[in-house]
């Protein structure tokens, strides 16, 4: 079931510190002799900007669950929704889809994000970040990588998909049932972001397919 819904705010949540795993607070890199910098991660790789996409409100559920004209398929790359009117994160509530509101700090926790992440991979469904009316990729992009360095990349490129990559983010304290990367049904899952806002950056271009609601 989709996270439960959370009043919207103006305010991004905090990034988490890159690097971080979700484990106790405070704890952090050493200070002093001997102490070594760890390495920003790696940016997602760019590619030239791809014809925008038109579709219904009524379209958006079938392209995340089952791309059924290959839109996502053909392109190599996950959706940024610009639904100007708001509509769809509300008809998202209603489905089987891991919607979590950028704006929300307790939903940009980085074991909350990992465990929607994973609900997601294990059960083939969407997850869905809702930035608001705000155009906040960046942020996600630290969220993700504050879970796990570089995650950001293998999410963009869809090598979040291989049981290799999979592995690396269950832990020992996970239940039994995303223990195994082999069970896991990834032929449904589909990473999506949606802002109601119009302009769309060329970084964001650069790496999703932009998917318009008319």
């Amino acid at each position: 079931m989709p996270p439960k819904k959370q009043a919207l705010t103006k305010t991004a949540a905090k990034p988490a510190a890159k690097g971080a795993s979700g484990g106790a607070k405070g704890a952090g890199t050493a200070k002093g002799a001997g102490a070594t910098k760890a390495k920003p991660a790696a940016e997602p790789p760019k590619g030239p900007p791809l014809p925008e996409e038109t579709l219904g409100a009524k379209q958006i559920l079938p392209l995340l669950t089952k791309d059924p004209e290959g839109k996502l398929k053909s392109s190599k790359r996950w959706p940024y929704i610009v639904d100007t009117n708001g509509l769809i994160p509300r008809l998202l509530q209603y489905s089987d889809v891991n919607l979590l509101e950028v704006t929300s700090k307790d939903q940009m926790e980085p074991d909350r994000i990992r465990k929607a992440l994973m609900g997601s991979l294990r059960h083939g469904k969407p997850i869905v970040f809702d930035m608001g009316d705000m155009d906040l990729f960046s942020a996600i992009n630290q969220f993700l990588d504050g879970i796990q360095s570089g995650l950001t990349t293998l999410v963009l490129t869809k090598k979040v998909l291989e049981e290799d990559c999979i592995e690396k983010l269950i832990k020992p304290n996970d239940d039994s049932e995303y223990s195994n990367p082999m069970f896991y049904q990834t032929e449904g899952f589909s990473f999506s972001v949606i802002t109601s806002k119009e302009e769309v950056s060329d970084d964001v271009k650069s790496k999703m397919l932009v998917v318009r609601v008319e």
